[in-house]
Formats: C-alpha cells, structure tokens, sequence
C-alpha cells in the first residue's frame, strides 16, 4: 500500500524547510509512529526505526527508512543507539492495553517504564538534541476532574498502565532537570485513523469499522453514552513535528480536540458509513470505565499554535476508506488513483495538506 502513503496522514508542509537530522523513532512501525516516519521522510530527514514488531507491521514503514529490530528493554537497543548517534527521538514504543496492565502490572511496567529509562539513558550518552516522549492523556480525565481536562487537572492514576505511563513522564523530567536533555512530553487522546489494529484490544473506530464493513455482529458495552475524545492521527503528527522542532517546548501538552463523543454516536456515524443495519448486543459496562473523557489542548495551542483540523466525520470516512482498501483490491486501486492525484496537486503547491481540510 505504498501507493497511498500520502492520502492516510495529513503534514504541516511538504516543502523541506528544515535541516536535516538523523531521527530516530521507538515503535516507528505502530499506528502512529509510521504516520510520523513518512512525515518524516518526506521532510528529508534519516530515519531510523527502533520496534520489536510486536505490534507494529513491515508493511507500514516507509521505504526510504531503515528498521533495527530491536525491544526497547535489551540493553542492545540502547547500545545501539549510542553508536548510531541520532540527533533527536520520539519514544512512541509502550505497552498501551490498559486491561493487560491490571492482569500483569509487572510486564507493563517492564515496559513503560524500565524500557523508557533504557531508552533515555541511550539518549543522555548519545547527547542527542531533542526527545520526545509520547504519553497517553485520554485515561488521566473524567467526569470526577474539569472537561475538558488541561495538564493542572488529571485524575489520579486508577491503574498500572496510568501509574506507568506517569512514571515514564517523571523520569524524563528527571533526565532534563539532572542532565539536561532537551525532553518534551505529549499526552494524546483517542488516536483513530488508518493503520489502526482492528485486532487489537484498544481502537473503537477501527474495531468497529473492520467488523461492520465484514456484517460481522458488534457489541455495545454499557448503555453506550459513554464520551471520549477522538483525535485524528494526521493532527497527532503535525503536532509531533513541532515539538521536534521547538527545543524550548516542553510539556507536558495535552493533545485532543475538546470534544466529546459518545460510543453510541461513533457506531452511528461508522454503521451510516458502511451501510451496516445489525442492532449491536449489549453488553456490561467495563469496570471502573470513566463516564466521561476529553482533552484542553490549550496550552499546546498558547506556546505553539497547534490545534486539531480534522473534523471527526471526514476523518472516520478516510479511516472507512482505508480498512476498506484492505479488504477489497478494487476499492484499494481507487483510493490509490485518489492519491496520485493529490501528490500531482501537491507538485505545484509548497504548503498543502494530503486530506487535512482548510482553515
């Protein structure tokens, strides 16, 4: 699927209007982290990617990036990164299955956070110029705290996989104060986009788009009025870009777009997507699952002028578009046509965006 990089992400510029650096990216073939390598790529930069493939897929990196196969646990990765000398790292490789975390804490944070401290003390020797660590935010609000939730207001960690995911911020905060490592944090809310694991445990959007797309019956837990905010993976990695290239940022920032959508509402929209008329099956509310979620993005958008773009309804019929190409060869040759010609726009235009929509 080389063919419709350009149509599943969403860059601030396409032009290369930046030095070019050796980056080097934890988890780069994961959901998110191969949207990042092609932005990435596509600015000019060398790219490497650190990933066990343990959840992330060959088929999503890039071609012009090189891939080390390697657990950010083993001392070999961190090895490996102090000779390969990067100049800046994004640390997107985790454990992110929230319920695996409560049935094996330890492994979570053998993860989370030893991993992390294996990766930032390669980082400190490497002197590398800039890191960034990618959290999660979407599990650290509720209806018990503000909504949306800035920085200043998150709820108490409830389980390991909060617990971790903080810890691993404070060691970076630990390594920028003591070492002087030009660190930044991100909290990210529901990511959904292309390249989502529709196997996974995590991913509404994409779990129900796969399933509904094969009539396959679907599940609603709760009485579905549940909210979450939902955030496209293109503006995700617009954002990472800046802060790659805003030393003096931070963090941590809180990256969502606000708003609040309901379960019910997101099966909706994806079932009028998809043409999908099975009635879900209810189910029990997941245990200790907060009623409500959703991230303030403010702060992020004061220091550097981020905010989200997609419109949630655009970005799940790209998200539709995409899972379909990869059940169906013809629908696959059609979206592939619809990129060629946005990369032929693309040539005569220096800042344009593949599929974000205009201000």
């Amino acid at each position: 699927m080389q063919d419709i990089r350009l149509l599943t992400i969403s860059y601030e510029a396409v032009r290369i209007t930046y030095m070019k650096n050796r980056i080097l990216i934890t988890g780069g073939a994961g959901f998110i982290g191969s949207h990042l390598v092609d932005a990435l790529v596509l600015r000019g930069h060398e790219v490497m990617v650190l990933d066990n493939l343990s959840t992330g897929f060959r088929k999503f990196l890039n071609p012009q990036a090189q891939l080390v196969k390697l657990d950010i646990r083993d001392k070999k990765a961190a090895d490996f990164i102090v000779k390969w000398q990067p100049d800046m790292i994004y640390h997107l490789a985790a454990q992110i299955i929230a319920p695996l975390s409560i049935e094996n804490p330890l492994h979570d944070a053998e993860i989370n956070i030893m991993g992390t401290l294996n990766i930032l003390e390669a980082a400190r020797q490497a002197k590398v110029k800039r890191f960034v660590l990618v959290s999660s935010g979407g599990l650290l609000s509720s209806e018990e705290t503000v909504l949306p939730t800035d920085e200043e207001h998150i709820i108490k960690p409830a389980i390991p996989y909060c617990l971790s995911k903080l810890a691993a911020e404070d060691y970076v905060m630990f390594y920028r104060e003591a070492h002087a490592l030009p660190a930044a944090i991100v909290r990210l809310a529901n990511v959904y986009g292309p390249r989502q694991n529709p196997q996974g445990a995590s991913g509404v959007v994409a779990i129900f788009a796969e399933r509904m797309l094969k009539r396959q019956p679907l599940r609603l837990d709760g009485d579905g009025t549940q909210t979450a905010d939902h955030i496209y993976v293109g503006d995700v990695v617009r954002a990472l870009l800046l802060l790659g290239e805003r030393p003096e940022a931070t963090g941590p920032y809180h990256l969502g777009t606000g708003m609040e959508t309901s379960v019910k509402d997101i099966f909706a929209k994806l079932a009028e997507l998809t043409g999908y008329d099975l009635a879900p099956t209810p189910a029990p509310a997941r245990l200790g699952e907060a009623k409500r979620r959703a991230l303030d993005s403010g702060k992020i958008k004061c220091e550097l002028g981020w905010e989200p773009r997609m419109p949630l309804d655009q970005g799940l019929a790209l998200t539709v578009d995409w899972i379909r190409a990869q059940q169906d060869p013809v629908w696959s040759e059609q979206l592939k046509q619809t990129c060629k010609n946005k990369i032929e726009k693309l040539k005569n235009i220096q800042f344009e965006t593949a599929i974000a929509p205009s201000k």
